[in-house]
């Protein structure tokens, strides 16, 4: 027999988190191992910031997101209601994770996520709402989050280290880039992000690395990453930017590989 559990939030970006850890634990319950867990988490919170930044427009305050989970052994099934204009993400065109990190744009990572990520998704629009259900299968737990923070420090001629922690998500992802940017601004463009604090990342901390990669490029300068755990590496796998970035064990290893500036 089926655990049913439910919750409502209003649809801003700080509510994310919320429904995050609603659904870790309702897969957890379910017996789910850690990886399922994991990609559970993610998946909602793609759904939730996609919601909140083009149905509703960051506008949302008003509305509501439900989510429903149905949880047996080893099985958990997630419904995503919300009330924004009709719109059918099975008709998104795929990412291709094959192109050069230049040529493409960060839209799209959201939905591409939530396809390779969850065994079964479907849509439907339902009694004037959006509905997605998501399916996923699995068995062991785990439990998520830390605090967001990225401080910064020079390793050596010119080439400084950010060391952000806990989720990179929609939300954080807007910190984390507003940080980078500082450094640029003050001429650091030479970046190194050490992950080995960061036990989450989602689109929106993706999006955050893309910008200031761009950004630094444009100034003769590069940004290389570190420390990434096997979970968020995988997520960069899985996007094709494990290809795209520099990325290494450590910072200092990351740091040797720079030109002399």
């Amino acid at each position: 027999m089926a655990v049913e559990r439910r919750l409502s939030i209003p649809a801003v970006l700080e509510k994310v988190p919320e429904a995050c850890q609603f659904v870790v634990s309702a897969a957890e319950s379910a017996g789910l191992d850690e990886r399922a867990v994991y990609y559970c988490q993610m998946a909602v919170d793609e759904w939730c910031t996609n919601i909140i930044e083009h149905g509703f427009s960051y506008q949302g305050e008003r509305h509501k997101i439900d989510i429903q989970c149905l949880g047996k052994p080893h099985h958990l099934e997630i419904i995503v209601r919300d009330d924004s204009p009709p719109f059918d993400p099975t008709t998104l065109v795929e990412v291709d994770p094959s192109k050069l990190l230049e040529d493409r744009q960060p839209g799209g990572l959201g939905w591409f996520f939530i396809r390779k990520i969850m065994d079964e998704v479907h849509y439907a629009f339902k009694n004037g709402q959006n509905e997605l259900t998501m399916i996923k299968n699995g068995a062991e737990p785990e439990s998520m989050p830390g605090q967001p923070g990225s401080p910064a420090s020079e390793l050596r001629d010119g080439i400084w280290v950010i060391t952000p922690s806990g989720r990179l998500d929609a939300s954080t992802g807007r910190m984390l880039e507003q940080a980078l940017a500082a450094q640029i601004e003050a001429g650091h463009i030479r970046l190194i992000v050490d992950m080995k604090n960061v036990s989450y990342i989602s689109s929106g901390g993706l999006k955050a690395l893309v910008a200031t990669w761009r950004k630094a490029k444009k100034l003769n300068g590069d940004l290389a990453l570190a420390g990434l755990s096997q979970r968020v590496f995988k997520v960069f796998e899985i996007s094709g930017f494990d290809s795209l970035f520099y990325i290494c064990a450590t910072a200092e290893e990351c740091g040797a590989s720079f030109q002399p500036s």
